[in-house]
């Protein structure tokens, strides 16, 4: 059954945080922002933003209970000859109503969003494998790298394997080493992410090509990217685990495309949850939901079996 509701908060995000504690305890929850709302200027003229929360309890309508109900009154008193029989009818045909109904809310989740999930997965890195980077092109952003580092006053040094395979091209990693090379990192990679962006934001503009969606070469400092890659997955199967013991929504820290991407390959491998995004832009987030209890509790009994 569906209900919607309204909440307001002073932002969007605040207002997500507000409906997965209320109703996420209550079914699978869908949102729907009807207004950003606008901070103001020093409080004059600031608007609340305001979303609509959509609830499903998987539980089936109560109107064909009413109808059934309704019949044996109607039918007890001009028929006094079996008046026991014809009440038994109705209760089998509400079960028998009713029991298709959660197996087809069930199946859904695993017919649509899954594999869009995984074709999306799938295709960005197959883009992100498809990208070759020329000889040319890294030694611009080696460049650009090496007195850029300079200027911001470290001490480090640029390196970056030059070996051209068959095709032409060259590997898309770049390391940077020194004593100072661990303060480049930043919060999360937050610096480190900056350093990238900027590279190829120079790369392109000096090569003339046009890489939008994605990146083209790749800095590392002291293996970060790996070790953030294993602590991301770790994660995804902590909270994984914490959303099918207690049976609700877990929403996730505000993550950059690569690794929300690495969040949502790693679900896909755990039974009982899915994932999807909310959010806009640099404040979009996970939410790792937790599928339908009587699903989740007939699995642990084939399990115990």
């Amino acid at each position: 059954m569906r209900s919607e509701f309204t909440l307001q908060a002073k932002t969007v995000e605040e207002a997500y945080a507000k409906a997965n504690d209320i109703y996420s305890s209550l079914g699978e929850i869908s949102i729907e922002v009807i207004n950003p709302g606008k901070k103001g200027f020093l409080g004059l003229g600031r608007v609340l933003a305001e979303i609509k929360v959509i609830v499903d309890d998987g539980k089936p309508e109560i109107k064909p209970k009413n109808q059934t109900q309704g019949k044996p009154k109607a039918e007890e008193k001009p028929q006094n000859k079996a008046p026991k029989e014809q009440p038994k009818q109705p209760k089998q045909e509400k079960q028998e109503k009713a029991q298709p109904k959660p197996q087809q809310k069930v199946q859904k989740p695993q017919a649509e969003k899954t594999p869009k999930a995984e074709e999306k997965i799938a295709t960005m890195q197959e883009k992100e494998e498809s990208i070759n980077v020329t000889v040319e092109e890294k030694t611009l952003a080696v460049d650009f790298l090496k007195s850029f580092i300079k200027d911001i006053g470290f001490n480090c040094e640029v390196k970056a394997d030059m070996t051209v395979n068959e095709k032409g091209f060259v590997s898309r990693l770049i390391t940077i080493e020194g004593e100072g090379a661990p303060s480049l990192i930043g919060h999360r990679g937050e610096m480190l992410d900056a350093l990238q962006y900027l590279s190829n934001l120079c790369l392109a503009r000096k090569s003339g090509g046009d890489h939008k969606e994605y990146v083209k070469v790749i800095i590392d400092i002291e293996n970060y990217r790996e070790k953030r890659e294993q602590t991301l997955r770790a994660l995804a199967r902590r909270m994984a685990s914490k959303a099918l013991k207690y049976q609700r929504n877990v929403l996730l820290e505000p993550m950059n495309p690569y690794e929300r991407m690495i969040i949502h390959s790693e679900i896909q491998a755990i039974e009982g949850v899915s994932t999807h995004s909310v959010g806009y832009d640099d404040n979009r987030k996970i939410v790792i939901t937790c599928e339908n209890k009587k699903r989740a509790s007939r699995k642990q009994e084939n399990e115990n079996a």
